[in-house]
C-alpha cells in the first residue's frame, strides 16, 4: 500500500503545496521505503545545486534521509533534523492501519542557531566555498522548534482516525 491509495495525487498535491507553503521548503511525497512520488515547490539554489548532482546527493542528503526513515519507522511520529550539509530536513510519517505506507519529506532551509558546512558542500560540488557561500545567501531561514510544530500539525491532520 502507498499513499496514493489512500488519496489522490491532487489530494496529496495540495498537501504537499500547503506544508511546502508553511515550511518555505521543498515537500515530497515519499514511499514506505524513502522512493519519491513527487515533489512540490522548486528548491533553493542551495539545495538544487546538491540535488542536481549524483554524488552530493548520496553523501549529503541519502545518509540523513536514511537516519530519519529508520527514526520514523520505529517512533511513527514526526522528525526534524539537519542533513549532512547542516540544512533541515521534516519527515512526516503517513499511517494507515497503524502501518507507515509513506512519507512527507521537507528541506533546504538553513537553521536559525547552525552553520551550514558551505566547505563541504563546496567539495561536494567542486566548487569554491564562495561559489557555494555565494549559493546560501538566498535560502531562508528556519526555526527547528517551528518546523516540529509544523510536522506534529500534519501529522496529527495525516493520521485523525
Amino acid at each position: 500500500m502507498t499513499p496514493l491509495d489512500v488519496k489522490s495525487k491532487e489530494e496529496w498535491e495540495k498537501i504537499l503545496d500547503g506544508f511546502a507553503q508553511e515550511t518555505k521548503m521543498t515537500a515530497c511525497l515519499m514511499n514506505k521505503d524513502g522512493g519519491p512520488l513527487f515533489c512540490r515547490v522548486d528548491r533553493y539554489p542551495l539545495c538544487a545545486a546538491v540535488r542536481e548532482n549524483p554524488q552530493a546527493t548520496t553523501s549529503i542528503c541519502s545518509q540523513t534521509n536514511m537516519a530519519m526513515l529508520a527514526v520514523v519507522g520505529k517512533t511513527g511520529k514526526p522528525e526534524v533534523d539537519l542533513c549532512e550539509a547542516g540544512l533541515l530536513r521534516v519527515v512526516v510519517p503517513i499511517l494507515h492501519d497503524g502501518e507507515m505506507i509513506g512519507q512527507i519529506t521537507a528541506c533546504g532551509v538553513a537553521a536559525e542557531d547552525e552553520e551550514v558546512d558551505t566547505f563541504r558542500v563546496s567539495k561536494e560540488l567542486d566548487i569554491s566555498e564562495e561559489k557555494a557561500e555565494e549559493l546560501l545567501k538566498s535560502t531562508p531561514m528556519g526555526n527547528e522548534e517551528e518546523l516540529q510544530e509544523m510536522a506534529d500539525r500534519l501529522f496529527d491532520r495525516l493520521n485523525a482516525q
